[in-house]
């Protein structure tokens, strides 16, 4: 194993590498996966292969923006596992610092984004990405290899891929469209989401080296070939690494901070002489739109938005059915992009939770499931049916159905990451964080809502519960919470003053300087972003691969005459 630990090693170690990687997570380890066997590589994480609290107090950040009352949506079990982890973590505090990052507290909820954020829409500030999204196709392919997903389908196309198609409802296409999601899993433990801890014991053990508990204090980039990390543990060991580049892999609140706090050569920070690093911070501000309550319109509804399956390379995929506002509606309103997806709240009696907690061991009445099973029996035969030949959803015993939403942001400069006048163990200002919701979100959401609501009329489906503040037309008291996405604090474009890295996704301006994750987004959709990053991860890698066997390539006989000249 080449898993090292700062706090055991020698006292001011220098390190030497060719690629080294800041952080630990799907983007650092999708990287160090694709350049093995291709450049010496190190890892360097600051906490380590397993869960320790004290590297997670370094994730604490001055707060000045939303959600500025804590996190205020609703919990609930169902579709999405229960959320009440993430409304006990303050906004914006939710990284894992421990190899495999995000992915050992999400979900495995994933989608590729539409081609309509990948275009220039001139209603929104600064939309258009500088490639098409047909360019990221192949990575996207490699991606959905790496997490374990099925097709990259997630709209209507996908009904002909399904083992059973849902029904077909006949939307207005002006206004709504589908949208689907499906979940990233173990290979080896279906329902467990994919941790990327795995890829990184995987790494280990093929030669990748990895320095853990290694807190990277400042970047310093300089003109000889190489630029140099200054790494400390809690416990006061340094280190030194130099290499010839670095990709800074942190996520979207780290990667900003520690360019601006690697200020002693530049006094801006990295990359940031047109001030342009932490700016445009984007989350996915997530509420509930709606609600039903009876049980008969919870089954109406479920029957239309629930899983749906497939077979890929033989093993079985399931989707979630949602929907999205149309293009068209987003051009003619000025909106920007969201989409809902159910939420089942399960019942106290439903027979699937029981027999879930009795395969577990038992819950707190092992009797009184085994009642609610038996009773049951008909319910268990027929989703059992369900999900085995059709490859459906399971049918559910409710107490509530919802539909929540996550939209994209319109991209607001003074959204953003600074530096607080607060410090951390290491001497180093902690992120001050200003988060913004604008208008067009908030209005983009709530049309979203009420587009639903007038389709479900017209198709004959129950009428929602619209939440207040939508049914109301009070936008004042809208309630939001960040879904843990930050994005775009150091986005992608070609000019300088509205972006932080080129194409490439390289530092204007300081060659050989990488970022990789969700900070680089143009702009931040309303898809979760792991999928995307990990796509865009492969692509930087490539880029690097090739950099450096050129650079490693010998020159022309006549470019060797010149240079000895």
């Amino acid at each position: 194993m080449s898993i090292l630990d700062l706090r055991s090693m020698p006292v001011h170690t220098l390190l030497q590498v060719d690629v080294a990687v800041i952080g630990g997570g799907p983007a650092g380890l999708t990287i160090a996966r694709e350049l093995t066997g291709k450049a010496d590589v190190l890892v360097l994480d600051s906490g380590g292969p397993s869960y320790e609290p004290g590297p997670q107090a370094l994730n604490a950040v001055e707060n000045t923006g939303e959600p500025s009352g804590g996190r205020q949506a609703p919990e609930g079990r169902g579709y999405n596992g229960s959320l009440s982890w993430l409304n006990a973590i303050p906004a914006f505090e939710l990284r894992n610092r421990m190899l495999g990052g995000s992915t050992h507290t999400w979900i495995g909820k994933c989608a590729a984004f539409d081609d309509m954020d990948f275009a220039l829409r001139p209603w929104l500030r600064l939309s258009g990405w500088p490639f098409e999204r047909n360019e990221l196709m192949p990575h996207l392919g490699r991606a959905a290899e790496l997490l374990n997903l099925g097709p990259n389908v997630y709209d209507e196309k996908l009904h002909d891929l399904l083992r059973t198609a849902p029904e077909e409802l006949r939307l207005d296409a002006k206004s709504l469209r589908y949208f689907f999601w499906q979940f990233s899993h173990e290979r080896k433990k279906r329902g467990e989401p994919m941790r990327f801890a795995s890829v990184a014991r995987g790494l280990a053990q093929s030669g990748t080296k990895f320095l853990t508990n290694a807190n990277v204090t400042e970047i310093r980039a300089e003109q000889r070939g190489y630029h140099s990390l200054s790494v400390a543990s809690a416990e006061g060991n340094t280190a030194t690494v130099r290499a010839k580049m670095v990709v800074l892999c942190c996520g979207g609140v780290e990667n900003a901070r520690l360019l601006l706090a690697s200020n002693s050569l530049s006094p801006a920070g990295l990359g940031n002489t047109r001030g342009t690093v932490g700016r445009y911070l984007a989350d996915h501000p997530r509420t509930t739109l709606m609600r039903f309550r009876k049980s008969r319109d919870i089954d109406t509804v479920t029957r239309h938005f629930n899983f749906y399956g497939l077979k890929h390379d033989g093993a079985p995929h399931f989707y979630l059915r949602g929907l999205s506002l149309s293009p068209a509606i987003q051009a003619r309103e000025g909106l920007t992009n969201c989409a809902a997806y159910p939420v089942q709240i399960h019942a106290t009696d439903d027979p699937w939770a029981a027999l879930k907690r009795l395969a577990k061991g038992g819950g707190k009445s092992v009797i009184g499931d085994l009642l609610t099973v038996a009773g049951s029996a008909g319910m268990v035969a027929s989703g059992a049916y369900q999900r085995l030949v059709k490859m459906r959803g399971l049918p559910h015993r409710s107490a509530e159905l919802r539909f929540d939403v996550m939209a994209e942001q319109q991209l607001d400069p003074e959204s953003r990451v600074t530096l607080s006048e607060k410090l951390d163990r290491f001497g180093k200002p902690i992120a001050r964080v200003n988060w913004k919701i604008g208008e067009t979100e908030v209005e983009s959401i709530a049309r979203l809502a009420q587009t639903i609501a007038v389709e479900f009329q017209r198709l004959g489906l129950p009428e929602p519960e619209l939440a207040e503040w939508i049914a109301s037309g009070d936008r004042a008291a809208a309630a939001f919470m960040d879904m843990a996405h930050p994005s775009c604090t150091t986005r992608m474009g070609s000019d300088p003053a509205t972006s932080v890295v080129d194409r490439n996704a390289m530092v204007h301006g300081v060659d050989g300087l990488y970022v990789a994750g969700s900070s680089v987004f143009p702009t931040a959709g309303h898809a979760n972003p792991t999928l995307m990053l990990v796509a865009l991860s492969m692509r930087l890698a490539d880029h690097l691969s090739e950099r450096l066997a050129g650079e490693r390539r010998p020159a022309s006989g006549a470019q060797q005459s010149r240079q000895v000249v």
